[in-house]
């Protein structure tokens, strides 16, 4: 049985697709072995900026997607089949929408017929703080990301952060990279790009402008930073989300 008849037949994606509408902000998908769609919930069609969900089914990212985008997340989809290794709990910038992204926590794993024979992937993608792990460890490191928020723009010392939480630098490092897979000066920079999404996507402000109000060092800095987070530079996010 090739896989889209084992999808169509046993529906799997359609009976729990309607349980992930319920949740705010989550989005799921299960695709076959050649990467096309073949289950997902409504989130989806926002991401992809469609009507039905019939112009997604079938498809690929790489329908939807810059291929630069693309072809990232194909080799991550790529690397779980040939691997058949899950990707767990990675927290990342996502689209949700018409230029905007936000932190989110996603796991893509190898889906197996009742048979143990590969057929696809299945994949979550959820809000970064409704995690009950991220949770417990934001309360410890809450007063640190408080800090960081509403003041990623500035320089923050380490120290100062380290020290709002009551942990010395080294054990401070250690948590936060263990709770976010990234370091904090990291987190920082992800927080200055996800500012420039909002800016480049819904105002006309310049380049220039928008690299001194996100608190980069100046245009190239900021130019350098987006594309390495965003995987694309800042003039082909615009032209894909400009404001009308």
């Amino acid at each position: 049985m090739h896989d889209d008849q084992f999808f169509q037949k046993n529906k799997l994606g359609d009976h729990v697709a309607s349980i992930f509408d319920d949740l705010a902000g989550f989005t799921y998908f299960i695709k076959d072995t050649k990467l096309r769609y073949v289950a997902f919930n409504q989130r989806l069609k926002l991401i992809f900026n469609v009507d039905h969900g019939s112009e997604i089914l079938g498809k690929t990212d790489a329908d939807f997607m810059p291929e630069h985008i693309m072809l990232n997340i194909r080799a991550d989809d790529l690397n779980i089949l040939n691997s058949e290794k899950p990707i767990l709990n990675r927290i990342e910038l996502v689209p949700t929408g018409n230029g905007f992204v936000d932190w989110s926590a996603t796991n893509k794993k190898p889906l197996y017929t009742t048979e143990g024979k590969l057929c696809g992937i299945v994949g979550v993608t959820r809000p970064f703080n409704q995690s009950n792990a991220t949770l417990s460890q934001n309360r410890e490191l809450g007063p640190a990301l408080e800090m960081m928020h509403r003041s990623f723009r500035d320089n923050i010392p380490i120290e100062h952060l380290a020290s709002s939480t009551h942990l010395s630098r080294s054990t401070f490092q250690r948590k936060f990279k263990g709770c976010f897979g990234m370091t904090a000066k990291e987190y920082l920079r992800h927080l200055k790009v996800q500012e420039a999404c909002h800016k480049i996507s819904q105002t006309t402000m310049t380049f220039a402008d928008i690299s001194y109000h996100c608190g980069f060092a100046d245009q190239s800095h900021f130019s350098r930073e987006f594309t390495r987070i965003m995987k694309e530079p800042p003039s082909s996010y615009r032209a894909r989300y400009r404001i009308n």
